[in-house]
């Protein structure tokens, strides 16, 4: 499967799940400190680390941007403090420890540590087991669902809102022309960015 693909498959099936508070994020927009002083305010460094690689690993550079482009790790520590009750964010403070002990468990490291082939492969197999849980228990309450997944949503609203993606993946145009329903694919030649 190719990487555009993935995404938009991702994308497609993680809708549906993202957080209100999430959505309302993306929607108003966050703006995160692009300076080469940022230090993260609400994740320690060791957690802004493994967002920063597990992004990076879900959403590697190509020919489009990856997520340190985007930086998406920049903003979670944003977002997080700003839309989500403090029950909340100790709830996934907690999933990212669990994730990195779960990472140093099964690859006998810590992830930020372990080669690209390792972190994919691991991340890989998270995503298919996180997956197949939810696809076997379609009713399961949203607070029994694997963490992963919530990680992932968010990591994917913070890279597809980023100004990097927007401006340099899908075209963008802040003044749009006049709306035109239905008109052939070729005409547009790409998505188009909110």
């Amino acid at each position: 499967m190719e990487r555009r693909d993935a995404i938009k498959y991702t994308a497609f099936f993680m809708g549906a799940t993202l957080s209100a508070s999430t959505i309302s994020a993306i929607i108003e927009g966050c703006t995160v400190d692009t300076s080469s002083t940022w230090a993260p305010s609400f994740f320690s460094t060791g957690e802004i680390d493994f967002i920063r690689e597990i992004g990076e690993t879900i959403l590697p550079k190509t020919s489009t941007p990856g997520a340190k482009d985007a930086m998406v790790d920049r903003f979670l520590d944003t977002v997080r403090p700003l839309r989500f009750s403090k029950e909340e964010n100790e709830k996934f403070k907690a999933g990212i420890n669990g994730l990195m002990e779960q990472a140093k468990k099964d690859l006998g490291k810590d992830f930020v540590k372990a080669t690209p082939d390792q972190k994919l492969e691991w991340v890989n197999t998270l995503d298919k087991n996180s997956f197949d849980a939810v696809k076997g228990k379609p009713d399961m309450p949203e607070d029994e669902k694997p963490f992963y997944l919530s990680l992932k949503s968010q990591i994917l609203g913070g890279y597809f809102s980023a100004e990097i993606v927007a401006k340099d993946f899908f075209a963008f145009d802040p003044i749009p022309g006049k709306y035109e329903p239905c008109m052939p694919y070729e005409q547009v030649g790409r998505a188009w960015a909110l």
